[in-house]
């Protein structure tokens, strides 16, 4: 352990203290005149040390014989002759002889003593400045310390806010979310309230005509009274209205009919919605893009709403347009935007590059060649630049699609032919257009032979029921 001490010596003080501790060793060193010998020959010189004292034991010492005179009667014989021993005694180095000269070694011991105190007030100076470096560098350790203890304690505190932020963010996602489907509903009810406005309308334009029509049928009575009577006819006179047809009433309920005829040849609503995630995949260029998660998906003829719903779980906003009014409602009660509407003037009506995708799943082949061209029209006019069309319709490319699956649905006008509907794509301004085929029939439907012939029935008879074609604008 260093221990501080006084770097300036008082030399009056020192030389005192030194030949106090001289006499005493010489006095402990040669023994009483009784005593026949020295110190025996364990004893060690220590006189080579160089701490400026005189050796308090030295090298070892033949035996004085007995018959050597005392120290008592001859002290000064006996100090000099036992000097001259220790320093013609063989082995010892020229410093060690020196030392043991009578005068001398005390002269030489004190000038070493001398010698080294500017070295021993160094080390005391430099074991200062080392303690003092050691006292600062454990307050610095102290400081760190503290530091460390504060910085972790503000890391756990941000921890802390980075996960009450975040729990207030979900808060707040959950919410909008709720909101958003709150706000759907009302649009929805809304909706529905115009297509009820829109039905209330039509239903008085009907009876309007039907008024109408029994006029007119009131005025050809009342002619033919005239010509039997010899009048002339009403012709003559101005405002002759033009007799329209009678409305044949069969009590046919279209809307309905085509309700249960899905429900049972379609397939169930959650099979649709299995088979129409093939079609995710080309839009996922919506959720990618800030610049068209604003813009909308709209789905010409909706039917139940099946890929309506698969944009909702999305987050991909859509509209679906139909004109059943049976199955708008059907829309409607789920929360889903739909009207009834013709979808061509619907696309018309938009802004161009306002929508993100067009899509219609089994409606091109109920539509005639004019109103096709004209859907792609007004598709291309309402797609904004990126956006993509998908139109499903089945594959004639399957005989057993072509000659009898096709004709399930009495409003079917026609197939259409996976090439031509690409050509009409491209033709009518989709820079990209392909076709995906999909759908083929299970493999219990396959033959398993093996052989070429039945591999060509299996692909002409049990391939794609359905295809695609996907244009990109």
């Amino acid at each position: 352990m260093a221990i501080k001490n006084n770097s300036e010596f008082d030399a009056q003080q020192l030389s005192s203290k030194a030949e106090h501790i001289n006499s005493h060793r010489r006095r402990a060193e040669f023994p009483q005149p009784e005593k026949t010998g020295f110190h025996s020959e364990q004893e060690t010189a220590a006189g080579d040390s160089g701490d400026g004292s005189s050796p308090s034991t030295v090298d070892t010492v033949p035996q004085v014989q007995q018959d050597t005179p005392s120290l008592k009667q001859e002290p000064t014989r006996g100090y000099l002759s036992t000097r001259y021993a220790l320093v013609t005694k063989p082995g010892l180095t020229l410093k060690q002889r020196i030392r043991f000269v009578p005068g001398l070694g005390y002269f030489m011991a004190w000038c070493n003593a001398l010698l080294r105190l500017p070295r021993i007030s160094f080390l005391q100076q430099q074991v200062h400045e080392l303690t003092a470096r050691l006292d600062q560098l454990q307050q610095t350790h102290h400081t760190l310390l503290h530091s460390h203890e504060k910085l972790k304690e503000r890391v756990t505190e941000l921890d802390e806010q980075k996960v009450v932020t975040r729990l207030q963010r979900y808060d707040a996602l959950d919410i909008g979310t709720r909101l958003m489907k709150l706000d759907r509903m009302q649009i929805a009810r809304q909706l529905k309230t115009v297509n009820q406005l829109m039905r209330e309308n039509q239903n008085e334009d009907i009876r309007k005509q039907a008024r109408e029509q029994a006029l007119l049928a009131r005025i050809d009575a009342f002619e033919r009274l005239l010509r039997e009577h010899g009048a002339p006819p009403l012709d003559a006179f101005a405002g002759h209205l033009p007799v329209a047809p009678a409305a044949a009433d069969t009590g046919f309920d279209q809307d309905k009919f085509y309700v249960e005829f899905e429900a049972l040849f379609r397939g169930t609503r959650e099979d649709i919605k299995e088979r129409l995630k093939a079609y995710l995949p080309y839009l996922e260029h919506i959720t990618a893009l800030p610049a068209l998660q604003r813009l909308k998906v709209i789905d010409v003829g909706c039917g139940r709403g099946e890929w309506l719903e698969l944009m909702d779980e999305q987050d991909i906003p859509a509209i679906g347009v139909d004109m059943n009014a049976t199955m708008v409602d059907a829309c409607l009660e789920q929360g889903f935007a739909a009207r009834c509407d013709d979808a061509i003037a619907y696309l018309r009506e938009q802004e161009a590059g306002s929508v993100a995708a067009v899509t219609g799943f089994h409606i091109i082949e109920h539509l005639p060649f004019e109103t096709l061209i004209a859907l792609f029209d007004a598709a291309l006019h309402a797609l904004c630049p990126g956006g993509v069309i998908i139109f499903e319709t089945p594959n004639p490319e399957n005989l057993m699609v072509g000659a009898c699956n096709f004709y399930y649905d009495p409003t079917h006008l026609h197939p259409i032919v996976p090439q031509v509907a690409e050509f009409m794509a491209r033709q009518r301004g989709f820079s990209h257009a392909e076709i995906l085929r999909l759908h083929p029939y299970p493999d219990n439907h396959l033959l398993h032979g093996g052989t070429e012939v039945e591999a060509a029935v299996n692909k002409v008879l049990f391939g794609p029921q359905d295809y695609a074609v996907i244009g990109r604008k």
